[in-house]
């Protein structure tokens, strides 16, 4: 992928690597996908060459994204097709990884082989349906796990696909779930993993109404959002939730603050922080409270990541007209729809916010809709599409890719001390 870069201000491409979360039957998160805009190196540069490599290297890279390989959720490693293909000195966690074949490494000599030697010390196989028909045949009985692509395909050819894998003794794993309707349907018809945007998008219902607790946090958000509130009113709102008096407190009186001594009222704790940062502080925190399942919290880090990301990347570039904190608002709010699962318009219908940022937000195409067009290339590893909005704004990837990984590593963080 060739990079862009403003005058002559070129940079060597860095690694963007993403994770994309796969969920079981019961909208629980049960792994994740790594994906990866280049070939994967070492933090010194080296290369990866056998497997061994491979599983280290993601290990290294996982802790920036809020992971790592023990933590009982499983890893989808894309197998390159220039690795070296062996289990030995494999390092501590590498039996939480599932490690995907795909077409160039399927069509190898010794791919059969290897299989057989994984899944006899435990491991985990998965193979790409989209290898060749030869390949698949060979190693079909070899997998724990099918991978099969809904893109571009109708509904009977889905049903059709699932026929031919009816003697399969695995499970089937469904990606580019791109709606409710589809994981439903993959669901019906016994699909035990699914992998997608669809979890990102609002599912609503036509006769659904807000509960008393929703229309209490999207009036919170509100009298956070009113730039003229000030900093007894702030305190007054936060004190009136008991959940938020709580962790406002917890928060502050965290070892990272250093305080030699507890801050015991929220009008402190809020003189301390100050108006903007305990504003921005308490709005992300309410968002995180709006689905509180492994779908909402999946939702949660996205929101707060985009929110940092956009923030922090567009304050590298020259003469960008919207501040920081409007970037942060775009992302964080920008899942909103989904966390409710409410319709995105009547959602921001009382929150103070840019009538540009509102139609953006609710799908007009103009600046803020691009941006989030952007969030959406990245997450789903589309690198030509990402590059592409980058180039218009004068943002360079290389500068893009270091600003996502610094977003996913605070994202981490910040989730613990939201609860």
């Amino acid at each position: 992928m060739s990079e862009v870069a403003t005058g002559s201000d070129a940079k060597t491409e860095r690694s963007l690597i993403v994770k994309q979360p796969i969920f079981d039957r019961d909208k629980n998160v049960w792994g994740y996908e790594i994906l990866a805009n280049s070939t994967l190196t070492f933090s010194d540069g080296e290369e990866v060459i056998s497997l061994s490599d491979l599983v280290t290297a993601y290990q290294e890279n996982l802790s920036m994204l809020g992971g790592n390989l023990s933590t009982g959720k499983k890893i989808v490693l894309n197998l390159p097709e220039d690795i070296h293909l062996s289990n030995e000195n494999l390092p501590a966690g590498w039996d939480n990884c599932v490690f995907k074949v795909c077409k160039q490494i399927a069509s190898s000599p010794g791919c059969s082989k290897f299989a057989d030697s994984m899944r006899a010390c435990g491991g985990t196989m998965a193979l790409a349906d989209s290898v060749d028909p030869v390949a698949l045949n060979k190693l079909v009985d070899r997998m724990d796990i099918i991978q099969v692509s809904l893109a571009g395909k109708t509904p009977p050819e889905i049903i059709k696909l699932r026929r031919k894998y009816k003697n399969f003794k695995g499970k089937l794993l469904a990606t580019d779930v791109s709606s409710w309707e589809a994981f439903e349907g993959t669901r019906a018809l016994g699909f035990k993993y699914f992998q997608g945007p669809f979890f990102a998008v609002a599912q609503i219902q036509d006769d659904k109404k807000l509960s008393a607790s929703s229309i209490a946090k999207l009036q919170l958000l509100r009298e956070l959002g009113n730039p003229d509130c000030e900093m007894d009113e702030l305190a007054a709102i936060i004190a009136a939730d008991v959940s938020l008096s709580y962790r406002i407190l917890k928060y502050i009186n965290s070892i990272s603050f250093g305080l030699r001594s507890n801050i015991k009222s929220i009008q402190q704790a809020v003189s301390l922080l100050g108006l903007k940062e305990v504003r921005h502080w308490a709005t992300v925190v309410v968002m995180s409270d709006l689905d509180t399942t492994s779908k909402g919290e999946e939702l949660s880090y996205m929101a707060l990541q985009r929110g940092r990301f956009l923030s922090k990347l567009t304050g590298t570039i020259s003469g960008f007209k919207h501040s920081e904190n409007t970037m942060f608002m775009l992302g964080l709010f920008s899942k909103l729809d989904a966390l409710l699962s409410y319709p995105m318009e009547k959602a921001l219908e009382d929150i103070p916010m840019n009538a540009e940022i509102k139609a953006g937000l609710c799908g007009t195409l103009n600046e803020f809709k691009d941006w989030l067009m952007l969030l959406e290339a990245v997450e789903v590893g589309n690198w030509d599409i990402a590059n592409d909005i980058l180039g218009r704004y004068g943002a360079c990837f290389t500068q893009a890719a270091t600003q996502y990984m610094k977003a996913a590593t605070w994202a981490a963080n910040q989730l613990p001390d939201m609860k």
